[in-house]
């Protein structure tokens, strides 16, 4: 049998569990919104008993739009102490949410006071509940309704684009935003996803074209060079990716995303010193408990990045500390999974698992819905198996690899679906059944460095060199953004140096 480090990894990032729902409705300037609410019918209303509270909604959803979220989140908060029954108010409060706890709370919000609001508006509000109960198939429903009742909102195509984006099918959101430009050629965020579609398609000119027009767009902004700079990160061009973080920083330096985006192109570029730096500079400028934890787990990936192990699990233990005294069960889950994950790296599955069962008890406790608590439970099983994989118990991994795939069968997301053949591939490589377990990997998610190695490692078993090669490239030089990128890429650089 062959022993293995590998898995995949889901990390949901609180406040930010539902991105793929980015769904709001009428017009895109504030101009035309001032005017007109949706009475014409080709846009999706703005409800509300107050036009103090739609003008701060307005305000508050364009700079969503711009992904200023904290500052969106106030503004939402605060059209909502002035009418409190603001249904689509809750909806995008729940979208800006900095916890999970403050999310779900805005998503009951929301559902109990759709009935108030008009059909387009209650459709938008089915699919944010149907997501927040990961059920899918009801999301999808209703994201089409809203579309088949207002094809000419551009919004409404968004909010379709971004939910078949969560679930990786980019040809189809390729579609919807194009669909949403043509109707709103200035519409600058709908550019903004269409980039990123097109880059997760790996047609990285369409994706540069998208991103410089949003930065023609909104040049004032920074989120369109910091944009521009992930698109150049993932091209390997990190100098000049570096230069537009650093554009995005010189606009607004409370932007968080720009100091991961540096500590990331340093790492890549092999200075674990200025990655560092960077990351105690996302933390300085935090504003709150969400920016200080993604501040936090920025430096133990670069300590990854740099082969620190030791450094990294005493940052996790920080991000521990500082979760528990906030009573945060969700972010003290995601952080003991992580270390969990880094335990296997270094092939220690005992004491992943008992990460992993810590992360489980969290969740366990999270405010969160009966779904999620199922989702989790299904999470544990699957790294669970792989741990029993590197601690070669065949028994153990056997039954709860099997254990997996029945639950995710009946109950899981198309993630957990797509999930299921990573699980079945790590499984097959650990029988060395080499043959099944490249067919499985190829059906698992070309997104996650972990897949994209293991995928090399058995093409390479298989005497596929060209593909191992090309894999091996793709797990060390794509998905900079991944939080599992640390954990192979110098063993696929080191693959790619001696093929």
């Amino acid at each position: 049998m062959k022993t293995i480090n590998g898995w995949g990894l889901n990390i949901r990032l609180a406040g930010m569990l539902l991105a793929v729902l980015l769904a709001a409705c009428g017009p895109t300037s504030q101009e035309d919104n001032a005017a007109s609410v949706g009475a014409d019918g080709e846009k999706v209303s703005v409800t509300t008993a107050s036009d103090e509270a739609r003008d701060l909604y307005l305000k508050g959803r364009e700079l969503f739009d711009d992904v200023l979220v904290v500052e969106a989140n106030e503004l939402f908060r605060q059209a909502l102490q002035i009418d409190p029954g603001f249904a689509m108010g809750h909806l995008m409060a729940a979208f800006s949410a900095q916890t999970n706890a403050e999310f779900f709370a805005a998503v009951a919000k929301a559902d109990e006071h759709a009935a108030g609001a008009s059909e387009g508006e209650q459709l938008l509000i089915a699919a944010l509940v149907a997501a927040s109960e990961n059920d899918q198939d009801a999301q999808r429903k209703a994201l089409q309704a809203a579309i088949d009742l207002y094809p000419k909102d551009e919004r409404t195509h968004v909010a379709m684009a971004n939910f078949l984006f969560g679930i990786q099918d980019f040809d189809g959101a390729v579609e919807h935003f194009e669909h949403a430009v043509a109707l709103a050629p200035d519409f600058a965020s709908a550019h903004n996803s269409l980039g990123y579609a097109y880059r997760n398609l790996e047609d990285f000119d369409k994706a540069r074209a998208s991103f410089e027009r949003y930065v023609e767009l909104i040049p004032d902004q920074p989120n369109p060079y910091d944009s521009l700079a992930e698109l150049l990160m993932e091209m390997g061009n990190y100098d000049e990716s570096i230069d537009n973080y650093r554009k995005a920083l010189e606009i607004n330096d409370y932007f968080p995303s720009s100091y991961a985006g540096l500590a990331i192109n340093y790492s890549l570029k092999g200075n674990p010193e200025l990655a560092q730096e960077a990351s105690d500079q996302m933390l300085r400028v935090a504003r709150n408990f969400g920016e200080r934890q993604a501040a936090m787990f920025q430096s133990v990936t670069s300590h990854l990045f740099a082969g620190d192990t030791d450094a990294a699990m005493e940052v996790c233990q920080r991000m521990l500390a500082e979760a528990e005294v906030k009573g945060n069960h969700s972010a003290m889950g995601g952080t003991y999974e992580y270390m969990g994950d880094v335990m296997m790296t270094i092939g220690n599955a005992e004491k992943a698992v008992e990460y992993y069962d810590a992360a489980l008890d969290h969740r366990l406790a999270a405010p969160v819905n009966e779904a999620n608590k199922a989702q989790a439970a299904r999470a544990h099983l699957f790294k669970t198996a792989i741990a029993a994989m590197i601690g070669d118990d065949s028994e153990a991994a056997a039954s709860r690899t099997a254990e997996y795939l029945v639950a995710t069968d009946a109950a899981g997301t198309v993630f957990e679906r797509t999930r299921a053949h990573e699980l079945s591939g790590f499984f097959a490589m650990f029988n060395e059944d080499y043959e099944s377990a490249a067919t499985h990997f190829a059906a698992a998610s070309q997104l996650n460095p972990v897949v994209l190695y293991w995928s090399a490692v058995v093409n390479q078993e298989l005497g596929n060199d060209d593909k191992a090669r090309d894999l091996a490239m793709r797990a060390a030089e794509r998905n900079t953004l991944n939080p599992n990128l640390p954990f192979f890429r110098k063993a696929a650089l080191e693959m790619l140096a001696n093929s």
